[in-house]
């Protein structure tokens, strides 16, 4: 299982996706500090975002449509304000990780098995199982890794280029990170489930890059046609990594770990299943 594992890590480090997708993170992570908000890739939102509010000698300025104003003007006017942490801000638009961890997955399990690879390795007196388990470590491995990354690159780079203002402390942003932890690993889980489900990369692709969006707007859809409460709306994952960092609940944190914790169970059960009783060709 060691020898899957260096050989993962290395196959990991020699591949351009890997490349291609620290360069998708850090252009995320460079246009988010120079516009001053945070940019997001999905669907799902939990406010209006169209106006900004600043203070300005202790008190709370008027709302400021930023259509109205260019980006030099909007980034003067923030830069000088406080009582607003962008960095933080920036980590509840985590859900664009997930376009980072379908690299990851696809280069850890789908490419051997467009390659042929899996059968050579399960002939050489490796087990399903230990397969199964050293991909496993190594995809969640790599995608925590990542997302920490994300968060001390978000931290730093905001600290350097836009100064303390707009700044939280590192215990700060570091907190707020395992706290969004558990919504991340349900990502994970996602794309680990569906790799070992589709196998080959074409159709992993083609099922994990829409797979989010598709189901914000499934989900839109049902709100809005069968009047579901918006509380249930709430445990959605992109909008759940903003929710954990706005003070939430003990009860909602408890509910939405818990909703991690079955898709988590339900999507790594699925990916064994059909690996176990797969045909490796």
């Amino acid at each position: 299982m060691i020898n899957i594992i260096k050989a993962d890590m290395y196959r990991m480090v020699r591949n351009v996706g890997l490349y291609i997708a620290v360069a998708i993170l850090l252009l995320m992570i460079g246009m988010s500090i120079y516009l001053i908000s945070p940019g997001s890739v999905g669907m799902a939102n939990i406010g209006d975002i169209s106006t900004v509010h600043t203070l300005e000698e202790g008190e709370r300025a008027e709302p400021v449509d930023i259509r109205d104003i260019s980006v030099q003007d909007y980034r003067k006017m923030m830069i000088h304000s406080e009582g607003y942490a962008l960095d933080k801000d920036i980590l509840t638009a985590n859900m664009n990780l997930y376009y980072i961890f379908i690299f990851i997955a696809a280069i850890i399990i789908t490419l051997e098995f467009s390659g042929g690879c899996v059968k050579n390795t399960l002939s050489s007196a490796i087990s399903r199982n230990k397969y199964f388990v050293s991909k496993a470590i190594v995809v969640f491995g790599l995608c925590i890794v990542t997302f920490f990354l994300n968060t001390y690159l978000v931290y730093f780079s905001n600290l350097i280029f836009n100064g303390k203002n707009l700044s939280s402390d590192l215990w700060t942003v570091t907190k707020a990170t395992l706290v969004q932890l558990p919504p991340a690993l349900a990502l994970v889980s996602i794309l680990f489930g569906i790799a070992f489900m589709t196998k080959k990369a074409a159709v992993y692709n083609m099922v994990a890059i829409p797979l989010i969006m598709v189901f914000q707007m499934l989900l839109n859809l049902a709100v809005k046609l069968f009047d579901i409460p918006v509380k249930y709306y709430y445990y959605e994952l992109q909008i759940m990594f903003g929710k954990l960092l706005d003070n939430p609940s003990k009860s909602y944190m408890l509910q939405s770990y818990g909703v991690c914790a079955v898709i988590a169970v339900l999507f790594i059960t699925a990916g064994w299943l059909c690996f176990r009783k797969a045909e490796i060709k």
